[in-house]
C-alpha cells in the first residue's frame, strides 16, 4: 500500500533499505500466499475461487500458497487478471515499529485481508464524524 503523505513522517529515513531487506528475506514473494512480485496472475472464480494461477498453468491456494497442481488454462475459471505488487505490512499496524519481526512482504490481497478490521474501524469512525458534523448544522439546533 502506498504510504499516505500525512504518514510519511512516521517512517524512518532508511525505510527504502528496510523494505528491500524484507523483500529479499521473502525471496520477492508474498510471505502469505507466495505469489511472486510483479507477475501477472489469474485469480480464480466459481470452483476455482480461493486460488490463483501463474502464467505456466500452476495453481496455488490463495491463502497459503500451497501448490495445488497444474491445470489447462482453458479449464480454469478466471475472476480477474491482476499484477502482483508486494507491499510491506506492519503486523501491529504501527508504522514506527520497523523491527523485521513486525514486517511482512504481502501482496495487495493478503495485505488488505490483514488490515480488514482496521479499515472497518476507520470507516465507522469516519461515518460517525460525518454524522456529528451534520448534527451541528441541523435545523433547530
Amino acid at each position: 500500500m502506498p504510504i499516505k503523505p500525512e504518514n510519511k513522517c512516521r517512517y524512518p529515513a532508511d525505510w527504502k533499505q528496510i523494505r528491500e531487506s524484507i523483500l529479499r528475506r521473502a525471496e520477492d514473494r508474498c510471505e502469505q500466499c507466495r505469489a511472486p512480485n510483479h507477475l501477472r496472475i489469474a485469480r480464480g472464480a466459481d470452483h476455482d475461487a480461493g486460488t490463483y494461477m501463474t502464467d505456466d498453468a500452476n495453481v496455488y491456494d490463495a491463502a497459503t500458497g500451497e501448490h495445488l497442481g497444474r491445470c489447462r488454462m482453458s479449464d480454469y475459471s478466471v475472476d480477474r487478471m491482476t499484477s502482483v505488487v508486494l507491499t510491506i505490512a506492519h503486523l501491529d499496524h504501527i508504522p514506527e515499529n520497523c523491527d523485521p519481526s513486525n514486517l511482512k512482504a504481502l501482496c495487495q490481497r493478503c495485505h488488505l485481508a490483514l488490515d480488514a478490521e482496521q479499515h472497518k474501524a476507520n470507516a465507522q469512525a469516519t461515518r460517525r464524524a460525518r454524522l456529528a458534523v451534520r448534527d451541528l448544522f441541523a435545523e433547530g439546533s
